[in-house]
């Protein structure tokens, strides 16, 4: 019959259309996806490089404070030494006071960056290491993306070939109606479900007299085939 015939060469269509639309769609989207999940890693790693930046920045701050008090405090002591007057001396002993106080103050500040930087410091090698990981296993899905690809581009050629046999069956008055249908509908050859007698294409109700022929064709090879008033789709 010449719609099994149809129906063979559709089989291979349908096949054949998975293939292109995992090919030509969804390998894309993964390869994409993975390495979004690549640049989200690097992403985290200079965050957390920025943050430990800034951490560093702020211990090298406070210990710059903590030199520069601890030489204020020498100098102000280096300078008592042998002075006469009480008011110089007042002064030199007020500077040293403020040194001391500065002093205190950068180790406290200094003590607390430094605990600060220990965190930052395992976040950042965190990060670090998640990177590594991600791209060990990033990697390996792009390698079975690639042998994917490989296996579906040689599965596109049996297909095709198959494909191409199958259209050799199908009368050429038939394959162009086909071809047609194929660009805007699909698939072109539903099957008509005969207790509702409705398309399964559109999935619309029919006129009897279409269930009437849909049954005739079924049971004669020289029957004419049945379209779908609604969607134009062959039906069987």
């Amino acid at each position: 019959m010449d719609i099994q015939a149809l129906l063979a060469l559709q089989e291979e269509d349908g096949h054949l259309r998975a293939l292109q639309r995992e090919l030509r769609t969804i390998l894309p989207k993964r390869r994409a996806e993975a390495k979004a999940r690549l640049l989200a890693a690097k992403v985290a790693v200079d965050a957390a490089t920025r943050e430990n930046l800034d951490a560093e920045k702020e211990a090298a701050r406070y210990e710059r404070d903590y030199r520069r008090s601890i030489d204020r405090l020498s100098r102000a002591e280096q300078a008592a030494f042998g002075v006469v007057g009480s008011r110089h001396l007042q002064n030199l002993a007020q500077e040293h006071d403020r040194a001391q106080a500065d002093i205190e103050k950068a180790e406290a500040g200094k003590a607390k960056a430094d605990r600060e930087l220990t965190p930052t410091q395992r976040r950042l090698d965190a990060a670090r290491q998640h990177e590594a990981d991600e791209q060990l296993a990033v990697q390996a899905v792009l390698d079975d993306l690639d042998a994917r690809k490989r296996r579906i581009e040689e599965e596109i050629a049996k297909v095709t070939a198959r494909r191409d046999a199958a259209r050799a069956n199908v009368p050429q008055d038939l394959l162009r109606r086909y071809d047609r249908l194929s660009l805007t509908r699909w698939p072109c050859a539903v099957e008509f479900n005969r207790a509702d007698n409705v398309c399964m294409g559109c999935n619309l109700v029919q006129p009897p007299s279409i269930a009437q022929q849909v049954q005739k064709a079924s049971k004669s090879d020289s029957a004419a085939l049945v379209v779908c008033p609604s969607c134009g789709r062959i039906l069987f």
